[in-house]
């Protein structure tokens, strides 16, 4: 039997940063206070749902879910319909016309719900309405969990009224392909999984020191020398064009956006070993490179009638691949008083291709940034006031918090130290407030793939953390509490089983 809540709560996303200022670079999402000021219920229990919708209205009885449906739905809501035939199949409900219990996607013409919020209502038959393809596609996620995961003769789901909106516009994972290779069948996997806990931003870490992996047409040693190694050695490998195009189409049937990465001017030694008159002309350090060090190479910018035709043909070359409004060029560790030229000429050629450009933070020293560009704060101390005072806005994945190459517990075998001895346990990340930044568009938690050498340890460091990661962008800060988190996410261990998912088995959940 399904234990529910009723959780009802009013927020302001001003009060939360996920709108201070005017936002020029992602729509701001509607607050919940829009949708319903009714008071919380103490009686009522807990559904298993993560991340936390903003409102759930407990009905009375439940719905006998048999194994026969009918299925009606918006012809413009195709992931949604894609999602909810894929669920339906995998618990082994047929659509038959004439099933007397419907279930009905339908977009509808409701402001307050946003680009991605939606409205479920389970009752004699299940209705889902929202804005977009994308909202109603979130809210088959939530059926989802709300469904076992193993085949039953009938589905009891309780009746409730959930109306749901996220509070951040970017949910991101990041994953580093260039220090470790990871295949695209895993990355759709993982793209899958991302989909599951209503993340929407892939970032692609797919250039570094010690790899290249993204096919440039143009200058193909990138690939053929710089994508033959990784860290510590070994075969590398890199990702056509076609590749990349395909999993850009997979990540979009389940509304995620991929943003490619190509780290420049710094962390370029897969690059200067490709092509040498990248580096400067004194530089002897010429060849590949397996180690773990950072901060050594980087394109010669006293060498601007080389590296800058470079760039933009590579940045043309992503934007062709690539369909996201966002470009990310890193930008990170590099001192030069060339540095901010750099940011701003890159800045430039992103626009002219009319795109946006996204660095690390350090890339505020840029000194035409547009208020749309977006930096990504990862030094939990960085003073970031001279980029916010120009309007621009950030995306938060302040280290010691949201670095899941850090350890699960201190002392994790294969894991960084150097953010936080500790390790980062799942409830440091959950911890994290995000109300004392401004003019967030989200949050993003990365990956770096130094010493994590295999899918299975990439599974290890992501899973559970990314699930509260998930929480943390998706549902306000006043509205979420720890040891609920944890209660809500035992009870979906199944599913992290039936996903095949090699997480960490965190104490704190039972797992």
């Amino acid at each position: 039997m399904y234990k529910y809540i009723l959780l009802i709560f009013s927020f302001s996303l001003v009060a939360c940063g996920g709108s201070s200022g005017n936002s020029n670079s992602v729509p701001a999402q509607p607050s919940s206070a829009q949708i319903s000021s009714q008071a919380v219920s103490s009686a009522a229990k807990q559904l298993a749902l993560v991340p936390l919708p903003a409102q759930v209205v407990e009905q009375n009885g439940v719905l006998d879910l048999k194994t026969e449906v009918s299925l009606v739905a918006d012809s413009s809501a195709s992931t949604a319909t894609q999602a909810i035939t894929g669920l339906l199949n995998l618990v082994g409900i047929n659509v038959v016309n004439s099933a007397t219990t419907k279930i009905r996607l339908s977009i509808v013409n409701q402001p307050d719900l946003g680009n991605e919020g939606y409205r479920l209502v389970i009752a004699d038959d299940i209705s889902i309405s929202a804005q977009t393809d994308a909202g109603l596609f979130y809210a088959v996620q939530t059926l989802k969990q709300l469904l076992p995961v193993a085949k039953q003769a009938s589905y009891q789901l309780p009746r409730v009224e959930i109306i749901d909106i996220p509070q951040y516009a970017w949910r991101g994972s990041m994953v580093d392909v260039a220090r470790h290779f990871f295949g695209i069948e895993y990355l759709k996997k993982h793209i899958e999984r991302m989909a599951a806990f209503k993340l929407n931003k892939l970032h692609l870490h797919l250039s570094d020191d010690q790899g290249w992996r993204m096919e440039i047409k143009k200058y193909p040693k990138l690939t053929s020398v710089g994508g033959s190694t990784q860290a510590g050695g070994g075969p590398g490998g890199f990702y056509t064009q076609d590749e990349l195009k395909d999993l850009v189409a997979f990540a979009a049937q389940h509304n995620i956006e991929i943003i490619p990465e190509l780290d420049m001017p710094g962390h370029v030694q897969a690059a200067i070993a490709s092509y040498n008159e990248l580096a400067c002309n004194n530089v002897t350090n010429l060849g590949l490179y397996i180690g773990l060090d950072v901060g050594f190479s980087a394109l010669c910018l006293t060498k601007p009638e080389v590296i800058y035709p470079f760039v933009k043909d590579v940045l043309t070359e992503v934007a062709s691949v690539f369909p996201s409004q966002y470009i990310h060029i890193g930008g990170d560790e590099i001192k030069h008083v060339l540095y901010p030229e750099f940011i701003d000429k890159a800045n430039q050629i992103i626009k002219d291709l009319n795109r946006t450009m996204i660095g690390w933070e350090e890339a505020s020293a840029g000194k035409n940034l547009a208020p749309d560009t977006l930096l990504q704060v990862w030094n939990d101390n960085y003073d970031i006031q001279s980029a916010t005072d120009r309007n621009i806005h950030l995306i938060l994945s302040p280290c010691s918090y949201f670095y899941l190459d850090h350890g699960n517990y201190n002392g994790q075998p294969e894991t960084y130290t150097w953010c936080r001895r500790q390790g980062i346990p799942l409830e440091r990340v959950y911890s994290f407030n995000p109300q004392k930044y401004s003019l967030v568009t989200g949050i993003e938690a990365p990956v770096w793939s130094e010493v994590v050498t295999s899918e299975a340890a990439l599974d290890n460091r992501i899973w559970p953390r990314l699930a509260a990661v998930a929480e943390i962008a998706w549902t306000n800060q006043s509205a979420r509490n720890y040891q609920e988190f944890t209660q809500r996410m035992k009870a979906l261990k199944p599913y992290f089983d039936g996903a095949g998912i090699q997480y960490y088995a965190e104490p704190q959940l039972g797992w």
